[in-house]
């Protein structure tokens, strides 16, 4: 080398203090967590739409109305609620009639 000295690594002293280090050695084993079960770690799905302003003044209402019935309500749980029995059967909850009706206009 052209005379320059080396640069110590400040912060690679520190990590090794600290009991972590930047380079993992080759033949050291990878400690892994406890993986936590999907129903913990699962974030829900942002699912964003666009309805008509009376559509949504219904849901708010139907929210207020259930929560006197049922208790703890959102429009989150009602759309969520209504896709899985809308999808459980289309052509019994009428979601195949509504968008055949739809696609018509």
């Amino acid at each position: 080398m052209s005379g320059r000295k080396p640069t110590p690594d400040a912060l690679g002293d520190i990590l090794k203090k600290s009991g972590r280090s930047r380079r993992k050695n080759d033949g050291e084993a990878v400690k892994r967590h406890d993986v936590i079960t999907p129903e913990i770690n699962e974030k829900p799905f942002k699912l964003t739409s666009y309805i008509q302003s009376d559509l949504n003044d219904e849901a708010d209402m139907a929210v207020v109305k259930l929560k006197k019935i049922v208790g703890k309500v959102s429009k989150s749980m009602l759309v969520e609620e209504s896709l899985r029995i809308c999808l459980a059967d289309p052509e019994g909850s009428g979601l195949a009639a509504a968008l055949r009706e739809r696609n018509r206009k």
